[in-house]
């Protein structure tokens, strides 16, 4: 088996060389890296490589398709390139809204995950009837609050290196949202600043998502264009100064605010369209999400999914993620009983098992996408699994992987069982769907 650098060594060859790279990133399980010229890359040598799962061209944008190990292979990766082609928009690369949310919301996902987890844990204690606010759990939910209260400083360090600023200004941008005067400000309702005689717009950002994206966007514009025109001996002192100077009171004025009306119209919108169309958003969010992750654009929901948790303190669309690996897990098994060769079969329940794990790439590219009936089986079992988490309310009170390891952030907090049970019955629902699509409608295939 290839070593994380051998690995890294060997993509880098298929995609022409360090020098036809221009900027690579990865997100959850996949290295994404824009080229120079994409002639001189192979797609098809890297589809079927060694130690990768597959590999794709998307807007531009080339995805190996690695697994969970992608961050340690991205380590080797990274420094092959020699520097300054990572973390950020890169010279050669072109602005893509999708590559954009993955930069920023990939790298916090850890964190937001772990915030999960223990929150998880707690609601199962609370089922037990432990009061989980006072005593020595009240040091373990101060935790899994941490990465949700202080969102925007996540975010800015993210943001940062994705436009390419110094994260530390960003960070600045981050504490402007949550100065105590500021907050206490709008827990009050007195006004905190005022700007030419206007009062400054109040929001609680703690928790907020495109507010400080937006900010440090903003910061990343202005330092630059500052930074043309001061002369080198003045940088470090003129230009992080006048920086701040302008885009806080810039950020705080309008462009948070943007960002804080964005935040409430999407989610509105989402609330809208799923109250309104209920079962019906479900499935087709459903039956559609195996197209979206084959396309790699299934982190744009992150944004909504986060937010709701942190406003709400739940979320209704993560259910059907992880009715989505079920279901191609579901439809992996399936389609595993009708293959013939002992290889082959062997790595169709491989590939179901991570799925079922919480990794669906494996089961995608390997068993749905070549043999295209088990495609339609997940697409059939997703959807149905869609369809029910609306019926049965079911919520997702944490922001996790959809693994089968994420269950304990379904327990409700209040220490109900109902939403456990509703879960439990859209991923059997969803498996059992998926699974039997793929075994009446795939052929026997030979070895």
């Amino acid at each position: 088996m290839k070593t994380n650098k051998q690995l890294a060594q060997d993509i880098l060859k298929e995609l022409g060389g360090a020098e036809n790279v221009s900027h690579a990133t990865h997100c959850i399980t996949r290295l994404r890296v824009n080229l120079v010229d994409d002639s001189k890359a192979d797609l098809d040598a890297l589809k079927v490589m060694d130690g990768a799962m597959g590999a794709q061209v998307k807007d531009g944008q080339w995805q190996i398709i690695i697994g969970p190990k992608v961050s340690d292979v991205f380590m080797e990766f990274e420094p092959l390139l020699g520097g300054g082609k990572t973390g950020d928009g890169g010279a050669g690369a072109k602005f893509n809204l999708m590559d954009t949310i993955t930069g920023i919301f990939s790298p916090i996902i850890p964190a937001l995950v772990a915030g999960g987890i223990v929150k998880g844990v707690l609601a199962i204690v609370a089922g037990f009837g432990v009061d989980t606010s006072a005593g020595d759990w009240a040091l373990f939910n101060m935790i899994s609050d941490i990465p949700f209260y202080f969102l925007p400083f996540l975010l800015a360090v993210s943001s940062a290196r994705k436009f390419r600023v110094n994260e530390f200004l960003a960070v600045c941008v981050a504490g402007s949202l949550l100065y105590p005067t500021f907050t206490a400000a709008v827990e009050s309702g007195e006004i905190a600043f005022t700007l030419f005689g206007i009062a400054v717009p109040q929001f609680s950002y703690s928790s907020s998502v495109f507010p400080v994206i937006f900010g440090v966007a903003g910061l990343s514009l202005v330092y630059h264009a500052i930074d043309r025109f001061v002369p080198d001996l003045f940088k470090l002192v003129v230009v992080p100064a006048l920086s701040l100077m302008i885009v806080i009171p810039l950020n705080l004025m309008l462009l948070a605010p943007i960002g804080a009306w964005c935040g409430i119209g999407l989610a509105n919108g989402i609330v809208w369209l799923f109250s309104t169309l209920g079962p019906v958003a479900g499935f087709l969010l459903g039956f559609f999400m195996p197209l979206i992750v084959l396309f790699g654009m299934h982190q744009s929901t992150s944004p909504i999914q986060i937010a709701n948790i942190a406003q709400m303190g739940y979320d209704y669309l993560l259910p059907v993620s992880f009715c989505h690996n079920l279901a191609e897990s579901g439809a992996s098994f399936g389609a595993s009983l009708r293959m013939k060769d002992p290889a082959m079969r062997s790595a169709g329940i491989t590939c179901a098992f991570s799925a079922f794990m919480g990794i669906s790439e494996p089961a995608l590219f390997t068993v749905q996408v070549p043999n295209k009936t088990p495609l339609i089986g997940a697409m059939v079992g997703c959807g149905v699994g869609g369809a029910l988490t609306q019926i049965l309310g079911v919520k997702c009170f944490g922001f996790v992987m959809p693994g089968i390891t994420s269950l304990p952030v379904y327990m409700d907090p209040t220490g109900a069982v109902w939403n456990i049970i509703a879960i439990l019955i859209c991923l059997a629902a969803s498996f059992a769907i998926s699974a039997g699509v793929a075994f009446a409608f795939t052929k026997p295939i030979e070895p």
